[in-house]
């Protein structure tokens, strides 16, 4: 480390630098390596630039050492957005739902990020009414919700009737229905939900869709009970030249499972997939 600590010297040091050793510091994930690190920036006085104060915030909330995270935190002259996004965070990493809370109460200011970490906290302790009524609360803000946002709330709906509601709202808002992750996140709450002509909606107004599109409504064809629906649509699939992956597969032998009535032609086409899939082995049913 003593090049970068001669290159530090000085009133004229590199930042880059810094950035650097911070980004070894993160790699290494040393308490130690950043101890030392940090111990040095302080003596320098760089601990209080906002940007270096927030790497530092980021890397002992990474390595989930809450303490050093507060003092960092207080060392920062002028906080930012980041800053105390990182704090937030730092919070729910460690587990601490309540101070997290605390800390989201009493911010200067919210941007979606800060909106985001706080529902997908609640989400992730299983306080899933508490993550849905913070998207709610939300809607009352200026804060737009983005991709990711709507991506956490469709997971956790559980009501048709929120459903629809999400995805009107996601209309509303000019989210880009274009895009493919969201496209397959509409059409796994409707799966879930049994509101499988809802999800063939989905589909038929995306411009473009993956392997992951075609597993989500069949699998919602499955979940339903729609085992023939099921099995053409993974014929479809084969014929737009989309590749199974080991989802695919699976599902596809729980759906062969519950038809006994399945002809030779697909009982053929189940063996010569063994060869296309790596690490999966379909044997042919007897």
């Amino acid at each position: 480390m003593y090049p970068f600590f001669k290159h530090t010297k000085g009133p004229h040091f590199p930042l880059s630098y810094c950035s650097l050793l911070l980004n070894h510091c993160l790699s290494q994930r040393s308490l130690n390596f950043v101890k030392v690190v940090h111990a040095h920036f302080f003596k320098l006085g760089l601990n209080t630039y906002t940007y270096l104060g927030n790497r530092c915030l980021n890397l002992y909330s990474e390595l989930g050492h809450i303490n050093d995270t507060l003092k960092v935190f207080d060392d920062i002259s002028h906080k930012n957005s980041t800053s105390w996004n990182i704090f937030l965070k730092g919070f729910l990493k460690s587990g601490q739902l309540c101070k997290a809370f605390h800390v989201f109460d009493v911010m200067p200011a919210r941007d979606v990020v800060t909106w985001n970490s706080m529902i997908s906290g609640y989400a992730s302790f299983g306080f899933l009414s508490h993550a849905l009524e913070l998207f709610v609360e939300m809607q009352g803000t200026d804060v737009r919700p983005s991709g990711f946002t709507f991506s956490i709330v469709m997971s956790l709906v559980s009501s048709p009737s929120h459903a629809k509601q999400i995805h009107c709202r996601m209309i509303r808002s000019e989210m880009d229905l274009d895009n493919v992750v969201l496209g397959n996140s509409l059409i796994t709450m409707y799966g879930k939900l049994g509101l499988v002509e809802y999800a063939f909606g989905v589909i038929m107004t995306m411009k473009q869709f993956d392997v992951i599109s075609w597993n989500s409504l069949i699998w919602a064809c499955q979940r339903a009970g729609h085992h023939e629906q099921a099995l053409e649509l993974f014929y479809q699939m084969r014929g737009v030249e989309f590749l199974p992956d080991q989802f695919t597969c699976s599902m596809l032998m729980s759906v062969s499972s519950n038809l006994r009535d399945l002809d030779k032609d697909w009982r053929i086409l189940f063996s010569s997939l063994r060869n296309k899939i790596n690490g999966i082995q379909l044997y042919a049913i007897p």
